[in-house]
C-alpha cells in the first residue's frame, strides 16, 4: 500500500462561481419541489427535499458549500414549512430535535462523501503518476536499446573492416 501524502488530493473539487450557481440552483428546485408538495406533506418531512440537496451538492462541490446550504435550508424549512407557516414562533423540543437529527445526518454524510472525494482523487493522482514513471521507463528503455545498436553496429563494422584489411 502507498502510504505517500499527496498535498492536493483537497483539490478534487471546482473552483469559481460554479459551485454557487449550481447550489443556489439546487436550493430554488428543492424548494419550489417542497413548497409544490405543501398540500400533500403539510409540515411532515419539511426538511427532506433540502437534505437530499445538501448531500447531492457534497457529493459535487464538498463540505464546505453543503454545510452552507444546510445552515440556509433549516431556518427556510422552519419558516415556510413548519406550523405555524411564514412565521418564526418558539422552537418546540420537536422542532430542536428535528434540527439536530437534520443537521447530523447531514453534517456526518458530507464529512464521509467528502473523504471518499478525497481518496477517490489522491488515487487518480497516484495512477496518473504511475503512468508517467512507466512511460518514461519506456522511453529511457528505448534509449538505451538505440545506444545499444549504435555501438553494436559500430563494433561490427569495425570488425569488418578489419577482417578485411588483412592479407
Amino acid at each position: 500500500m502507498n502510504a505517500t501524502k499527496l498535498k492536493n488530493a483537497k483539490r478534487w473539487k471546482p473552483d469559481g462561481v460554479r459551485p454557487i450557481a449550481v447550489c443556489t440552483l439546487g436550493f430554488i428546485v428543492a424548494f419550489a419541489l417542497r413548497y409544490m408538495l405543501g398540500p400533500i406533506l403539510d409540515e411532515s418531512l419539511s426538511m427532506l427535499l433540502f437534505t437530499l440537496n445538501c448531500i447531492f451538492m457534497s457529493y459535487l462541490f464538498g463540505l464546505v458549500y453543503s454545510i452552507a446550504l444546510l445552515c440556509v435550508s433549516i431556518p427556510t424549512a422552519m419558516f415556510f414549512f413548519r406550523k405555524p407557516f411564514y412565521m418564526f414562533d418558539a422552537l418546540t423540543q420537536r422542532d430542536l430535535f428535528m434540527i439536530l437529527l437534520y443537521a447530523g445526518i447531514i453534517t456526518l454524510t458530507s464529512i464521509i462523501i467528502e473523504w471518499l472525494q478525497r481518496e477517490r482523487y489522491a488515487a487518480v493522482l497516484r495512477q496518473r503518476v504511475s503512468d508517467t514513471r512507466y512511460q518514461l521507463l519506456i522511453e529511457s528503455d528505448q534509449g538505451r536499446q538505440a545506444e545499444y545498436m549504435k555501438v553494436r553496429l559500430a563494433c561490427t563494422c569495425g570488425v569488418q573492416f578489419a577482417l578485411e584489411r588483412q592479407p
